[in-house]
């Protein structure tokens, strides 16, 4: 290609030339050739694809992460086979893996700053660190030659040495490399999944939140909550007290700390970090004593619920993450509270709460955990305050009681509180259908908690009030939903149905149920009682519905 400045110029003015005076010149075909000059249409030529193990980089790595396993496995085979064997004294077998140890760092530091030395140094600090965090639990939980306080003193200073030249190196690689060989190796010498190797990983756990923030080294967050989370969760142990939980309780807590302190990255790792980190607390909760269960379950889902609160906001993953462990930690307490009648009120208390909360907040998130508690209390109410029970008076002395009572209340206010979510939500916008739902669910609660009540107080005599009650109450609602038509002509056509049909079931009840079931001064209460609701009610309706007529009525009888 020709780039002088002439011959460009030439051939830009030749072009103007061609566009300002068009040629009706027959054109000349192009000479043959042997192929193509060009190859107008031809998409780009792909590159050539390299092998993996041709990478740069790549051979040496994988030289030098082996190089380190093996090297790692070779101190613990000192530490223990050579113990087994009867070889050497175990000052020397504890000093030869502490001074291997000790020079495979020294050649670490050195190598690093070299030309090319970053993989090698970094997989000899590694294989080091790794080996004295090794050597310190042989000493501790192996020949038992130091208290285990001493020895986890000991291994924290050796993790924060670790995770200060990871930071200063900024090497992602190094910290995780430590710990996955002290997970890998550690259980030999402590002779399986037992509580102290569980605080040796939970120390590891705790000394990766510093870079974690400082570097956003996202993996390693992931990484080093995983075997510390599977140890505690595994261990087995006798007691069912408070230090059964600690561990649990340090690791969740950690995971917790993981969740707000990295936020605005990588949710989903986070998410998924801060779940596994309330593994073990979710798996030892039932083996817990009722009592202490109850305690540490609770104050671990408030704590979590608040420490949310506080850094909001969250992404949506990290809140469904948080509210899912929450639910489970408080449905676990409240289930080794008690499995009697009192399960449904604990497990309607929540679902209260949070639908409050919802319909203040309008969160979708709160109102779906909301649902969830609220669906296992109507779900288990429903086993006590059966519809036999609230029938038949043999079946509510038995069944009924305080508890029930509570938790119709709770199930009634639990109904009014969804209606207005769904509405504020823009879930249901007119409020038809949540609102004819939630009328029913807190009718059957206000019917079970006035029944029980009256059983309560007066065996059967008080069972036959609360049916009074009962049916003065239902008459009493449809009389409202008639006004609330009225008033609300938007609403006009549901609430006039809805009362229409509660009045129609209050007049069956009276006749086919209150008739045959209750006393005779009761009956006769019931009947009066209704019918001058009734009365009352139909004066009233024809005054407003004139009144909003016209004329007296007239219009609304034309």
């Amino acid at each position: 290609m020709n780039i002088s400045g002439k011959h460009s110029a030439n051939t830009s003015t030749g072009f103007r030339q061609s566009e300002q005076t068009p040629s009706f010149a027959a054109p000349v075909p192009p000479a043959p050739s042997s192929g193509p000059a060009y190859a107008p249409f031809a998409g780009p030529t792909p590159p050539q694809r390299t092998s993996w193990w041709q990478r740069e980089g790549v051979v040496s790595k994988l030289l030098a992460l082996t190089g380190g396993s093996v090297t790692l496995i070779g101190v613990v085979m000192l530490l223990v086979v050579a113990a087994g064997a009867g070889l050497l004294t175990p000052w020397v077998r504890v000093g030869g893996g502490v001074a291997l140890s000790l020079l495979l760092v020294a050649g670490g530091l050195r190598v690093h700053g070299r030309p090319g030395g970053s993989i090698g140094g970094t997989a000899l600090a590694a294989t080091g660190t790794a080996g004295l965090f090794i050597s310190v639990v042989a000493v501790t939980s192996y020949y038992e030659w130091i208290p285990r306080v001493g020895g986890l003193a000991l291994a924290g200073a050796i993790a924060a040495a670790a995770v200060a030249l990871a930071m200063r190196w900024r090497s992602q690689l190094l910290a995780i490399l430590v710990t996955v060989g002290v997970a890998a190796l550690a259980p030999v010498l402590t002779g399986g999944l037992t509580t102290s190797l569980a605080w040796f990983l939970v120390l590891l756990q705790a000394a990766g939140i510093l870079p974690e923030r400082a570097h956003r080294w996202i993996y390693l967050g992931l990484i080093r909550t995983l075997p510390a989370a599977l140890v505690a969760a595994a261990v087995m142990t006798d007691s069912t007290g408070f230090d059964r939980a600690m561990a649990p309780l340090v690791v969740a807590a950690l995971g917790l700390a993981s969740l707000v302190i990295s936020r605005g990255h990588d949710d989903d790792l986070n998410a998924l970090g801060f779940s596994v980190a309330y593994l073990p607390l979710l798996v030892v909760l039932p083996r817990l004593d009722h009592d202490v269960a109850m305690i540490v379950g609770l104050t671990a889902a408030a704590v979590t619920v608040g420490t949310a609160l506080v850094f909001r906001p969250m992404h949506a993953l990290r809140v469904a993450a948080v509210a899912g462990v929450a639910s489970i930690a408080t449905v676990e307490a409240v289930v080794s509270m008690t499995t009697g009648g009192w399960l449904p009120v604990l497990l309607l208390v929540p679902a209260v709460a949070l639908t409050a909360v919802a319909g203040a907040a309008r969160s979708l998130m709160a109102s779906g955990v909301a649902l969830a508690f609220a669906a296992g209390g109507a779900a288990t109410y429903l086993v006590f305050a059966t519809p036999e029970a609230l029938s038949v008076a043999d079946v509510a002395t038995a069944a009924l009681s305080s508890a029930t009572m509570i938790g119709g209340l709770l199930l009634a206010v639990w109904a009014a509180l969804a209606v207005n979510v769904v509405r504020r939500l823009g879930i249901d916008q007119r409020g038809m259908a949540s609102a004819v739902i939630g009328s029913l669910i807190g009718l059957y609660g206000v019917t079970a908690a006035v029944l029980s009540f009256g059983t309560a107080v007066g065996q059967t005599d008080g069972f036959h009030t609360g049916h009074l009650g009962v049916t003065v109450i239902w008459m009493a609602t449809a009389m409202s939903l008639l006004a609330v038509g009225l008033h609300f002509p938007p609403y006009a056509k549901v609430a006039l149905g809805g009362g229409l049909l509660l009045a129609g079931a209050a007049l069956s009840k009276l006749f086919l149920f209150d008739l045959a079931t209750l006393s005779g001064a009761t009956r006769a209460v019931t009947f009066i009682a209704v019918g001058l609701l009734l009365l009352f009610a139909g004066s009233r309706y024809a005054q407003a519905f004139a009144r909003r007529g016209g004329d007296g009525g007239a219009a609304v009888a034309g």
